[in-house]
């Protein structure tokens, strides 16, 4: 919270009239915690990014969706693959009982890629800073997720973090 707090001092200039930047900030911010909640390195290539609501307002954002792919070097991949294993990243393919036990229906990451990595898991509340994460599976009722294709061919990751609450 803190770390908010700073960027958010310096962003605009110690006012909090956010017109000019609370756009941004939230971005930044959002972008930062994809990073750090999927083990990304921090010099992969930002290629695509969608992110809703803007605005964080009071409390939790209802009916958070984030959406990021990222396109690494070979050596951010090698560095990447080192971790994920202990990160929760499961070797592809994905299972299609997985598949079927997501509630969330617009999936931005390839479900059908065979050669990587996917991460599928949930937080219960607080997705995009859990204090911790249960497997997809191991869960009857999915009220968030955190979801990651990485294509090792490719050396691309597609990222998501949603919320139904």
């Amino acid at each position: 919270m803190r770390k908010r707090g700073v960027i958010l001092a310096a962003c605009c200039g110690m006012t909090l009239a956010l017109s000019g930047c609370a756009q941004p900030l939230q971005d930044a911010i959002d972008r930062a915690a994809l990073r750090s909640l999927f083990g990304l390195p921090v010099g992969a290539e930002l290629v695509e990014y969608d992110g809703y609501p803007s605005m964080v307002g009071f409390g939790q954002r209802e009916g958070l969706r984030l959406r990021a792919v990222y396109d690494l070097s070979q050596e951010e991949a090698a560095a990447f693959l080192e971790l994920a294993g202990d990160r929760g990243w499961q070797p592809l393919p994905i299972d299609s009982r997985l598949i079927s036990h997501i509630p969330f229906r617009e999936m931005p990451a390839p479900l059908d890629r065979t050669q990587g990595l996917y991460l599928c898991r949930t937080a219960g509340d607080a997705v995009l800073y859990p204090a911790s994460t249960r497997g997809c599976l191991e869960v009857l009722r999915m009220n968030d997720l955190i979801f990651g294709v990485f294509d090792s061919a490719e050396r691309r990751v597609w990222v998501s973090v949603q919320a139904g609450y």
